[in-house]
């Protein structure tokens, strides 16, 4: 979400724009937004209907200790990127899709672990090769 945030004036002038979604409760999400300075929108989803509808996986217990995910949950850590206090389902694995006309879903991310997120210049690129995405905003 850093990286999102980051690169926000390059999605806006790709004509793009970013919507989370949570498994807090529409009060723990707007918290979320003011303790993280959150420049997008996030849809409240507690019962994960939205995760569960677009197939994401859910982890098993070994696989969040693992070595592999210890190793990127360290990197985050010595970034900056503290967590948060966990809420909704910790074994829950995050998706990112790229949504154009007819709300008709261009190209998933499904990443095989928490830290697996897109690039912004993966998304950027999935967004250009949107058909029917509407024309950037002029300056």
């Amino acid at each position: 979400m850093a990286q999102l945030a980051s690169e926000r004036e390059r999605f806006r002038a790709a004509g793009a724009r970013a919507v989370l979604v949570g498994m807090g409760t529409p009060a723990q999400c707007r918290s979320f937004i003011r303790q993280f300075e959150v420049p997008f929108p996030i849809i409240a989803d507690p019962e994960r209907a939205l995760y569960q509808q677009f197939h994401l996986e859910r982890m098993s217990p070994l696989r969040v200790l693992s070595p592999a995910t210890m190793v990127k949950g360290v990197a985050a850590l010595a970034h900056g990127h503290l967590p948060g206090a966990p809420q909704g389902d910790v074994l829950q694995l995050p998706g990112v899709f790229v949504i154009g006309a007819g709300d008709r879903v261009c190209r998933a991310f499904a990443p095989a672990d928490p830290a697996g997120h897109p690039s912004p210049d993966d998304l950027l690129k999935a967004v250009a090769d949107c058909p029917g995405r509407p024309a950037p905003p002029r300056p």
